[in-house]
């Protein structure tokens, strides 16, 4: 995608009643007409230009990671105008066909606005902030919102390129307009970001080696020293951006020629830090058959990390090990295409939740709610187990275990792999080896699952989880 960095600079700050009272006696006023005249044109003319794009546009959108309870990186956003209204697509909707309406302004305030100031589930699913408790997103925990913005100064309006910036967050996003309809735009980004699948990248001609954090949506360039026969290889970080996907491949907030301004090479790092600081696109392609990312002139080759299984060949029956010798049969059923689980078997009355991390082609398990017994909500939680005297709980859904493929078993009987458990994200020192069912009441622990309705395999606790073997 070519990426147009001209524009018509547009009044960023209104503008003085009179000109300077210049030497000259009879030079003629640099202005004809009042700066509240100007502005009304200029404001006017900006919005011909977003009303103009047949298809709408793309808007690139990246979150004021500064604020303490931004989402990291980037997302797109399809946006079309009328004179009174706009229309947006956004990632965050299940189906990419969706679309929200709702009014907008043209309006001043130390410059031309594009405020979007009429309730709108895509233009202000970033920018809407949880408080103490939940919004009407279902989002909480960000009392500063995710990091969006819903009002922006223009700063530059022409067909092929309108940049903004955030008025709160001080972000620069990018509008270009679009060459088919957005639900059609919207339904290649999301197909491409539900199917990037590849997170380690290396040209090893130059010594680079690329991390694609999907979690946080950030590209990591490193100075790569391959691996040897006695020691792994090293990776030395040079650049960290941000990124959004599009629907072509990946699309970054700064060029690695801004990113790397100012970096002071050592002697074994100038050669790859002076290819990089050439290199002004953000736009990097992918090619999915060749598993490559091309970003100018420079390619980069993904490959798969050990153990990494797809989406379609978890479903299916197994065998469910824990506390070294205690079996019981489960079967994974898809409960969302690429996403997610449910784990089916363990108790009649509820399942178990399971995601599916592309990056890593694992399972997680993490803590979950499960249901209400009476008074009380019944907790699936993490649990730290050592001892009776030495363990922890956490009502938590950020703390779970996670599948580890035995790739010597699967090598040898692919049919049947042997899902090993390991730790997942944890409280420091403290790695989930075990689950536990607690009760809460008014937010406050109230002690262990009683009712044998919703133990497993009569018990509450489930000590030391193995593996999960498919039949």
């Amino acid at each position: 995608m070519k990426i147009y960095k001209t524009g018509l600079f547009l009044l960023t700050a209104l503008l003085t009643a009179a000109v300077a009272t210049s030497c000259v006696k009879d030079r003629e006023p640099a202005f004809d007409k009042k700066p509240t005249v100007r502005m009304q044109e200029a404001l006017k003319e900006a919005q011909d230009v977003l009303m103009a794009a047949p298809n709408g546009w793309r808007m690139y959108q990246f979150m004021n990671e500064k604020n303490s309870t931004a989402i990291h990186g980037g997302y797109v956003v399809a946006l079309k105008f009328t004179a009174d209204k706009v229309t947006a697509w956004g990632e965050m909707c299940a189906d990419p066909a969706t679309s929200y309406t709702s009014l907008y302004k043209m309006t001043t305030d130390d410059g031309p606005v594009l405020s979007f100031d009429d309730n709108n589930y895509v233009l202000h699913y970033y920018s809407t902030p949880s408080g103490s408790g939940t919004n009407i997103y279902g989002q909480s925990g960000h009392y500063q919102a995710l990091g969006g913005d819903f009002e922006f100064l223009i700063l530059e309006a022409k067909a092929e390129c309108v940049k903004l910036k955030g008025k709160r967050g001080g972000i620069t996003y990018y509008l270009y307009p679009l060459e088919e309809d957005p639900a059609t735009f919207m339904a290649k980004v999301t197909d491409m970001r539900d199917n990037f699948y590849i997170t380690n990248f290396v040209n090893e001609e130059n010594n680079l080696g690329v991390t694609v954090d999907m979690s946080n949506r950030h590209i990591l360039f490193n100075y790569r020293l391959p691996a040897t026969e006695t020691e792994p290889a090293v990776e030395t970080n040079l650049a960290d951006i941000p990124f959004l996907f599009t629907e072509t491949g990946l699309y970054v907030y700064r060029s690695l020629q801004k990113a790397l301004a100012g970096v002071t090479p050592d002697e074994s790092t100038r050669p790859l830090i002076e290819l990089l600081s050439a290199i002004e696109s953000k736009d990097f392609a992918w090619n999915a058959e060749a598993q490559t990312l091309t970003v100018g002139e420079l390619d980069i080759t993904g490959s798969l990390p050990e153990g990494w299984l797809p989406f379609s060949d978890y479903a299916g029956e197994y065998t469910f090990t824990y506390n070294t010798s205690t079996k019981l049969n489960v079967r994974l059923e898809v409960l969302q295409d690429r996403q997610s689980f449910r784990m089916v078997g363990l108790n009649s009355n509820y399942d178990l939740v399971l995601t599916y991390d592309l990056a890593t082609g694992s399972l997680y398990l993490m803590g979950q709610t499960l249901g209400t017994d009476g008074d009380y909500l019944v907790w699936f939680c993490p649990w730290w187990y050592v001892s009776s005297t030495s363990n922890s709980l956490w009502r938590t859904t950020s703390y779970g275990m996670r599948t580890s493929l035995d790739t010597e078993a699967y090598a040898t009987d692919p049919a049947h792999p042997v899902l090993n458990w390991v730790a997942g994200p944890s409280s420091a020192g403290k790695p989930i080896n075990s689950f536990i069912l607690y009760y809460e009441k008014d937010g406050a622990s109230a002690g262990k699952v009683t009712n044998p309705d919703w133990l497993i395999n009569s018990d509450y606790r489930l000590f030391y989880l193995n593996n999960l073997t498919k039949k």
